[in-house]
């Protein structure tokens, strides 16, 4: 009788579970990148363009209307749109600029 073959016979076989988590691994790694990827095609849907820094050309030149002495008192993004607050010292008004063409697309005076 020998020895080695009958302690063999004892030992399950792994290959199998080897196999399986091998296979759930690379379906882990897959799964996080298709999350990923879907995460960023709906970004690039919902803004309907390419983040700031992908974007080539020059950045928009807008002149906003205004008398003497008035000022920018704040800027803030609203929707796909920037406001702009001009403060002209008798309340101002808000101009809403498209960012992708500086287009003044209305105004709001505030008093």
């Amino acid at each position: 009788m020998d020895r080695t073959r009958d302690s063999r016979k004892g030992t399950p076989d792994l290959r199998g579970l080897k196999a399986l988590v091998i296979g759930l691994g690379v379906l882990i790694v897959l799964g996080t990148a298709l999350v990923i990827g879907v995460v960023v095609k709906r970004f690039m849907e919902s803004t309907g363009h390419a983040p700031v820094s992908m974007v080539s050309g020059a950045p928009f030149a807008t002149v906003l209307p205004g008398g003497s002495g008035s000022k920018i008192a704040g800027i803030a993004g609203a929707g796909g749109e920037v406001a702009v607050w001009i403060d002209d010292g008798k309340g101002g008004r808000i101009d809403f600029i498209d960012p992708r063409s500086g287009a003044v697309l209305g105004s709001a005076r505030v008093r």
